[in-house]
């Protein structure tokens, strides 16, 4: 356990940094674009490569982890030969997908974005391409990130994301003035790169490299792709939910498509600084307890939902009561005004209301991984992704923006609720434990309504000329001290630990 918390803790620390740094990315990139029409077309470009890369990454990561760690099982050698031939293999595909992406990026862009004028057509058609290579990067570094983590080395793939940051800053800085939002999209395509390199020194010892026998090994390919094309269908699906984000709202006011994002990227913030770190460490965690017994891997599934729901909660509360003023703090300068700021909050408080579903979904995800049944997850996402375009379509026509962020909240929900009751299912003790669960619940929702009551009265009594920054620490402050002081006075489960700790240093 002592472990654990350490290497969610560096993590948690390393995560901090590079969102911070994406912080900083982004805030440039507004003050250099702000929400114009080259922002959106820039952010729907960015999208393919994003796209296409997360259904190879995430099938790379998710499914190779649980195959490592049972070949290792029986002896490294397998599990280094799996491990070539797979990366490989991947490898290959990915090189597919930039050819065909380059072939066709033009009727591509017109469906990702049927909104588009013809400049902006022609454009994004170009920015495109000079992204989409970085598959190729990406790919790599998937491939040595999903060894890294099997063998529960999470730091250095931790660094991925401040690493591409930085290069992307430098690359808005130096190149942008001179060659506009082409020097932007030669930076994505740079930090990718970067993400890989940083990782080959400690992935270069696991002593894997190319394997090209896949007709030697087709038998083995057939059956893993059997477990692996569901993970990537999911990754697609998870996807096309910001695509179909974008889709909808390329259609409304001009900036939408830039708003959306940047509400995204805020509620992204808590999600990848303080619960990302946690699913990352404790999917081998998982891995180990499906491999042991149902009832050890329940375990850890009952204890990581806690912890999420704990620590979501007031992040929830956060970005609905003062998510205005991070948005100001975050972006507004330069080309990004107080308009920009009011629709980027329209989409991010609804955004919010289903942040811990966001993170709650990627842990039931790997769940699924861990236990190899691949299939029942991508339905999942599937039928997310359909709640989520009828909800999008209906609600944009009534709340613009925030109806986007809405519906892809509410098919978070859904999609929450199926796979942990299908989870729920095969355990023994299932009657207990929804009363257990329904109790803790109640008593999370009793502190989340209190902190929401306390950040209320503090900014009804905080003067609306006070520095911002000062506002945003105080609200902060108030919101996390009287949620887990309600949390400690209701005994929530996930604080249990601590509260025992506690008594016992007494």
């Amino acid at each position: 356990m002592k472990s654990l918390i350490k290497a969610v803790g560096l993590v948690t620390i390393i995560s901090g940094l590079g969102k911070l740094l994406g912080f900083a990315r982004e805030s440039i990139i507004a003050a250099y674009f702000g929400t114009s029409d080259v922002a959106d077309v820039f952010f729907v470009s960015s999208l393919v490569p994003t796209l296409l890369f997360t259904a190879i990454g995430t099938a790379i990561q998710a499914g190779t982890i649980p195959l490592f760690m049972e070949a290792r099982g029986r002896s490294k050698k397998e599990s280094r030969e799996l491990m070539s031939l797979l990366g490989t293999f991947f490898l290959v595909i990915s090189l597919a997908f930039i050819a065909v992406t380059l072939l066709f990026t033009e009727p591509l862009m017109k469906l990702m974005a049927p909104g588009f004028t013809p400049g902006q057509l022609d454009l994004a058609v170009e920015l495109t391409r000079i992204m989409i290579p970085s598959m190729i990067f990406l790919t790599l570094t998937a491939i040595s990130t999903g060894v890294l983590n099997a063998n529960k080395q999470f730091v250095l793939p931790a660094f991925t994301s401040t690493v591409q940051n930085v290069v992307i800053i430098l690359a808005t800085v130096l190149l942008t003035n001179t060659y506009g939002v082409y020097g932007l999209a030669a930076g994505v395509l740079m930090g990718a790169a970067g993400q890989f390199f940083i990782q080959y020194p400690s992935f270069r010892k696991e002593g894997i490299g190319f394997n090209f026998a896949f007709r030697e090994n087709k038998v083995q390919i057939k059956t893993i792709m059997i477990l692996f094309y569901p993970i990537i269908i999911a990754a697609i699906s998870i996807q096309l939910n910001s695509l179909v984000d974008r889709m909808v709202s390329s259609g409304l006011e001009t900036g939408s498509v830039s708003a959306l994002n940047y509400g995204n990227r805020l509620l992204w913030l808590p999600l990848s600084v303080i619960l990302t770190p946690l699913i990352t460490v404790l999917y081998p965690s998982l891995v180990e307890g499906a491999l042991e017994s149902y009832k050890r891997f329940f375990t850890i599934i009952h204890k990581g939902t806690a912890i999420i729901l704990f620590a979501g909660l007031p992040f929830t509360v956060l970005l609905a009561v003062s998510g205005d003023d991070l948005i100001r703090l975050a972006f507004e300068r330069g080309s990004f005004d107080a308009g920009a700021t009011s629709i980027t909050f329209q989409a991010l408080f609804f955004y919010g209301i289903g942040l811990v579903f966001f993170a709650l979904r990627d842990f039931l995800m790997n769940g699924f991984y861990a236990l190899k049944k691949t299939k029942i997850a991508m339905y999942s996402c599937l039928g997310a992704v359909a709640a989520n375009v009828v909800l999008s379509i209906i609600l944009a026509r009534f709340m613009g923006v925030g109806g986007i962020a809405l519906a892809s909240s509410i098919s978070m929900l859904i999609q929450c609720v199926v796979l942990f009751s299908y989870l729920l299912k095969g355990y023994g003790e299932k009657k207990t434990y929804s009363k257990q669960l329904g109790k803790e619940s109640g008593k999370l929702l009793l502190a989340t309504a209190g902190a929401v009551a306390g950040a209320l009265v503090a900014k009804s009594w905080l003067a609306d000329d006070l520095n911002i920054i000062i506002h945003t620490v105080i609200m902060t402050a108030v919101i996390f001290i009287v949620y887990c002081m309600l949390a400690f006075l209701f005994k929530v489960q996930a604080v249990s630990p601590l509260t025992q700790k506690l008594k016992r240093s007494r």
